[in-house]
């Protein structure tokens, strides 16, 4: 069925869902109307099939009569406010139904599963964003500038390595050099994110370019560190395989965002739109004179 994935047919299809939806709810206007409200098997069963889903059991009757009252309130009290105009110029009620028109076209664009070619060669478009970061493993030795000062602790640091790099930088104990530090001395394959989280933006970025061995001093957010990376692995792409539920829910992310494109553009046309562009730039206008002020 890969017509249903055309962007004409997919329109076709939003208009006659939108259809449907305003005869029903001008069906349910005129039943609002004749001032009744019915309480059918159907809505009861809906009542019912909702606790139990809920609470792991069927409802007592006692408990279903008191959702059938909760919901005939809740139905009369709808009403009363829809016929006293209550839901216009309401900018919580506009945008939930808003959300609702959007809901409705994301659930026809979602009517189908995507064929696996589709996904494959969605992957290879995007392959890029898939792309497995760089990672690191190492250990570190910091220095304290609260305790050292920014000179004291650089100088103390490069004469550190000095000394590590003419003995033997294998035999080195990293906690029980340089100062105290409140974390952990040794991180296995760490990717830029996660060092950027753990250390600055500052550390990540000269530690993930690093290539095994001892390298200093490197400034983090902490202090200052000697750092020895032990293990590294590079950048790749990775297989579709490997991806797919990720390649899945980044597909049906697009296809719905291109659904609601689609769905305000028809309804776009049938509207002539209008903006006071005069208001726009008397308004920034004031913003920026305000600003000068």
């Amino acid at each position: 069925m890969k017509w249903l994935k055309e962007p004409l047919v997919l329109f076709i299809l939003l208009g006659a869902a939108l259809t449907l939806v305003y005869s029903v709810a001008s069906g349910a206007f005129a039943t609002d109307e004749s001032k009744t409200v019915a309480m059918d098997a159907s809505e009861i069963e809906l009542l019912a099939a909702n606790w139990e889903r809920q609470w792991q059991r069927p409802p007592t009757e006692a408990e279903l009569r008191g959702l059938i009252d909760a919901r005939v309130r809740e139905e009369v009290l709808y009403r009363a406010a829809q016929s006293m105009g209550l839901d216009r110029n309401d900018i919580v009620v506009r945008r939930r139904m808003v959300q609702k028109m959007e809901l409705l076209s994301q659930d026809l664009a979602m009517i189908t599963d995507p064929p696996e070619a589709d996904l494959r060669a969605f992957f290879e478009e995007n392959r890029e964003d898939y792309r497995v970061p760089p990672r690191v493993s190492f250990r570190h030795i910091y220095f304290n500038l609260d305790r050292r000062g920014y000179e004291g602790a650089d100088t103390a640091a490069r004469e550190l390595l000095a000394e590590i790099r003419a003995g033997d930088p294998d035999e080195v104990d990293v906690a029980q050099m340089g100062d105290r530090f409140m974390l952990a001395y040794e991180y296995t394959l760490r990717s830029p994110i996660e060092l950027q989280q753990a250390f600055g933006s500052r550390f990540a970025e000269e530690v993930i370019e690093l290539e095994p061995g001892w390298h200093g001093p490197i400034g983090s957010g902490y202090g200052t560190h000697l750092v020895k990376v032990t293990d590294r692995v590079e950048s790749a792409l990775p297989e579709f395989e490997r991806v797919r539920e990720r390649v899945l829910a980044d597909y049906g992310r697009t296809r719905r965002e291109r659904a609601n494109e689609l769905l305000l553009e028809g309804l776009s046309a049938d509207y002539s739109i209008e903006i006071d562009e005069a208001a726009i730039q008397a308004r920034s206008l004031e913003a920026i004179t305000g600003q000068g002020g």
